[in-house]
């Protein structure tokens, strides 16, 4: 078991990527604290992780907010006096907005959440890390929104192009304690957000179309990666990002737009 005993919090883990990663690091000894804002899915995904056999404590609050995410910290520590692993999953993608259209106030939602949020989580976990001069990792979440640009998501790329940042600018800081810091990138991934997007299989087939690995990624293959980075295994990795995406990133444009594209085999 690659994180016995370890103390981990996955945060936005009441489905989709996080719960992935949730229920891996279950199955992986850890000692694990899920929150989610939203208490109805959060309970669901405590109920069923502890059916499976795992303990798990859940604490709801808004990742967003420094009280709540205090108020969070406080219950970790009461419960087991320690944190070993973050994650910083807790994001906000939909709704979208073209930036002509795009408010202040819009702006700042999405950069609060998938921004703040970070900063605020990881500054609690590493200063508890720091005091008691313990090693630790954090993993956070981007997108390959960062490098590759959404249509009407100005926003969210833009505060997953500041997590990514942020990932090597931590890791720097925080190194001489042996904090590692790192960051996984998905890109689609078959999460209730992604599959109400596109609900019909023709919009999902012609999204397929830009994955060179042709298919979706599946939050368990987003958990795999995460594990490694939180794991011994990885402890001469810091401030890299990690993409799981099927080769979105890598390719310099997708297949349907190479009329003569063929598979090998075909020619």
């Amino acid at each position: 078991m690659r994180l016995k005993d370890k103390v981990a919090l996955v945060t936005g883990a009441g489905q989709g990527i996080g719960r992935g990663i949730a229920e891996r690091f279950a199955q992986e000894g850890a000692k694990l604290v899920i929150n989610d804002i939203n208490n109805a899915t959060l309970q669901k995904a405590e109920a069923e992780i502890k059916s499976a056999g795992h303990n798990v404590l859940a604490v709801q609050a808004d990742v967003s907010q420094p009280d709540q995410v205090a108020r969070m910290f406080g219950t970790i520590l009461h419960h087991f006096g320690t944190i070993d692993v973050l994650v910083n999953n807790a994001a906000w993608a939909i709704p979208t907005a073209h930036f002509l259209d795009m408010t202040e106030d819009f702006w700042d939602t999405v950069i609060r959440i998938n921004l703040k949020s970070v900063f605020l989580c990881s500054h609690h976990a590493v200063r508890i890390m720091a005091d008691q001069k313990k090693p630790g990792t954090v993993v956070h979440i981007s997108s390959f929104g960062a490098l590759r640009a959404h249509r009407e998501m100005v926003a969210y790329d833009a505060a997953k192009g500041a997590i990514e940042a942020s990932t090597r600018a931590m890791a720097v800081d925080l190194a001489p304690w042996g904090i590692r810091v790192n960051a996984v990138g998905p890109g689609l991934t078959a999460t209730p957000a992604v599959t109400d997007y596109l609900p019909t299989r023709e919009q999902q087939k012609r999204l397929l179309d830009t994955v060179p690995l042709e298919r979706l990624g599946q939050p368990s293959d987003i958990a795999a990666a995460v594990l490694f980075l939180a794991s011994d295994e990885a402890s001469y990795i810091t401030g890299q990002i990690l993409y799981v995406d099927g080769g979105v990133v890598a390719q310099l444009r997708p297949a349907i737009m190479e009329r003569h594209h063929k598979r090998p085999s075909e020619s």
